[in-house]
């Protein structure tokens, strides 16, 4: 994901912004919708986008260090959440 690199290279000016991509990620990490009509692909797409929204979360949680207070709730939600909880200690 573009972000993660981002946080590497101008994580001053990413940390800057993490009020205004919480929503965009907190959508990311709810998953996809299932309906009838849901394929194991779509199922599987949605499981590594959430995987990669979840590493680029985690190198921005590097660098946000309190510059967001939306931000660091969505990181604590994950990092209780029994489904990314072990995830984000791995990475």
């Amino acid at each position: 994901m573009m972000l993660f690199r981002l946080s590497q290279v101008a994580g001053a000016a990413v940390s800057q912004r993490l009020d205004d991509i919480t929503p965009q990620l907190e959508k990311t990490m709810k998953g996809a919708t299932v309906t009838k009509d849901t394929v194991k692909q779509d199922l599987e797409r949605a499981a590594e986008l959430q995987r990669s929204a979840l590493r680029a979360v985690v190198a921005l949680s590097k660098i946000g260090g309190g510059a967001s207070q939306k931000f660091d709730l969505f990181v604590e939600g994950l990092k209780k959440d029994i489904h990314f909880a072990n995830e984000f200690k791995e990475v």
